[in-house]
């Protein structure tokens, strides 16, 4: 791109096919991105949120109304969507719940900010009355929040955990799958550090049965069998050894011939492989090993040692399983089996095989340092155990914000639609903001309440009708009153158990507000054009020969 000198002549600074958008046009079309994200999971939210069918480009297809998974599914290209998607991404990943809610806010306060600067207010002045009105709604937002005390409060944190299953699973299941992750959660749960890893809690899918017929281990469980039938199926106070060892002759890293003269001298190779493989083995025999993992391969000749000296095998165990089971039952992972010591072996009070659907898995209960569950999930099919996932996802995490927080606040739109009115009322009364700020934190006002409103819509109630009644039981007691969509009525939270994570809703508020200042402070789009395939292929084509082939290395004379 070429820009005019005082000679007039043309002085490129930019590529030719490099574009340039700026001015309010820049503002208008990243608004209307964020407006049409809004709008694609405004219809996922609250309990009668309806789903999405998403079809990638190979025609994979996801069926979900999970925030985080639709955002993540879409294939979004223009860059303030993109942006969106990635605060999305970081509201799943700090608080585990709320992704919805920060689009449609982004969303819905960007469009109201458009027109502000239509009529004149700067985006710096935006941007500023922004950080003030973070800063109020989050002093209000301590002002709501109930302590929990997480060994007497039990109920709070399951209804907690409903709260978050409330879109993602039928009215039936919820309670059902909310005590699971609570069993999982408390397990897990590390009360010295006050911190729950998520990576203790493993969760499998089986399709075959009934989501009721889900189940929770409290241990570890794999997706493997045990490599040969002679070898026993179950082991009690078990001596467990893990290995990053391929536990077979290794072979040469080029083709090579071996020729004997005779069936006696083919005879003593066989003998002498088998004497390298028992003696790799031995020292788990002398170390009276009970049941050896292994992530690599184990040879059929050493799965016959194995089975004759009574230890069960499993062979080819995923690296995650592999340091679950380490941390579960103090087992260190050995890469070379020789040097394998007494310290270096784990222990489980039972390791068996049990048919799981159609599959075999080796489950391990009672380990040394209780803290790993699993829960395998059944449903009738992969659609149905991948949303189940999910759903756990997110009841695992908004328990693990309350867990380590020990702060809720009211559900069902109550905190939000709470945070509305007081900042209303603070905006009328306060001489903090200037007239313009005042503008701009009204426009929030109304972002805030569009997502009570969106919860009310979904549930076919009457929008108009409900919401101002909801804002009218709010002003005369705030924080107590929420939309209970499942029963199409205005409840006590509290007294219903509609309750939310503190951490959610805090980062839906920060989030949201932090996403808007970025894209408010863009006054310029300037983008390359992508490279076209055609280019790619012929780069990939000068690498490669015909069909494939990698073509050999060019020889040149020194």
């Amino acid at each position: 791109m070429a820009a005019p000198t005082a000679g007039a002549i043309p002085v490129l600074v930019l590529k030719e096919d490099t574009t340039r958008e700026r001015g309010k046009q820049v503002l208008h079309n990243n608004v209307t991105a964020a407006l049409t994200l809004a709008d694609i999971v405004r219809t996922t939210l609250g309990p009668r949120g309806m789903n999405k069918l998403l079809v990638d480009s190979i025609g994979d297809i996801v069926i979900t109304n999970d925030g985080a998974t639709i955002v993540d599914e879409l294939d979004v290209a223009h860059p303030a969507a993109k942006l969106i998607v990635q605060a999305a991404k970081s509201q799943d990943y700090t608080a585990g719940d709320g992704t919805t809610s920060v689009v449609v806010l982004t969303g819905e306060f960007l469009a109201r900010a458009d027109k502000l600067v239509e009529r004149g207010i700067h985006p710096i002045i935006i941007t500023n009355a922004l950080k003030k009105i973070r800063q109020k709604l989050l002093e209000f937002l301590d002002e709501l929040v109930y302590t929990v005390d997480i060994e007497k409060d039990k109920e709070v944190l399951i209804n907690t955990a409903i709260s978050a299953l409330n879109s993602k699973l039928p009215e039936t299941e919820r309670r059902f799958f909310a005590e699971l992750a609570y069993e999982a959660a408390m397990t897990a749960y590390d009360p010295e550090r006050n911190y729950l890893d998520p990576e203790l809690i493993n969760i499998i899918q089986k399709e075959g049965k009934t989501l009721r017929d889900t189940i929770l281990v409290k241990g570890v469980a794999i997706d493997k069998k045990i490599v040969h039938p002679e070898m026993p199926k179950i082991k009690r106070n078990a001596r467990i050894a893990l290995v990053d060892q391929n536990i077979e002759i290794e072979k040469a890293d080029v083709t090579s011939n071996i020729t004997v003269e005779s069936v006696e001298a083919l005879e003593e190779l066989r003998n002498k492989e088998k004497a390298m493989i028992h003696q790799m083995i031995q020292k788990l025999i002398d170390l009276k090993v009970d049941v050896l993992f292994c992530q690599r391969g184990i040879s059929e000749a050493a799965q016959d040692i194995l089975a004759r000296h009574g230890i069960m095998a499993v062979r080819r165990v995923r690296r995650k399983d592999m340091r679950l089971i380490s941390r579960a039952t103090g087992a260190k992972i050995v890469s070379n089996i020789e040097d394998i010591k007494e310290e270096d072996i784990g222990k489980a009070g039972i390791v068996y095989e049990k048919k799981v659907g159609e599959d075999h898995m080796v489950f391990i209960e009672e380990p040394a340092y209780p803290g790993a569950t699993t829960i395998i999930v059944r449903g009738a099919s992969k659609h149905i155990t991948d949303e189940a996932e999910r759903a756990l996802q997110d009841a695992i995490n908004v328990l693990k914000d309350v867990l380590e927080d020990k702060k809720v606040v009211g559900g069902a739109g109550a905190t939000i639609m709470t945070l509305a009115t007081k900042l209303q009322d603070w905006v009328d009364k306060t001489e903090e903001l200037s007239g313009k700020e005042k503008e701009v934190a009204r426009a929030f006002v109304e972002a805030l309440e569009s997502i009570p409103k969106a919860i009310i819509e979904n549930s076919g109630e009457d929008v108009i009708e409900t919401l101002g009644k909801l804002r009218a039981k709010t002003l005369e007691e705030p924080g107590k009153w929420g939309f209970d969509a499942i029963n199409g009525k205005i409840v006590d939270v509290r007294k219903e158990g509609l309750l939310d994570p503190y951490r959610v809703v805090a980062n839906i508020i920060t989030t949201a507000i932090e996403t808007a200042t970025t894209l408010l402070r863009v006054d310029e789009i300037i983008a390359s054009k992508p490279k076209p395939e055609k280019e790619k292929e012929k780069g990939k084509e000068g690498e490669e020969g015909e069909e494939g082939e990698i073509k050999p290395p060019v020889q040149r004379k020194l």
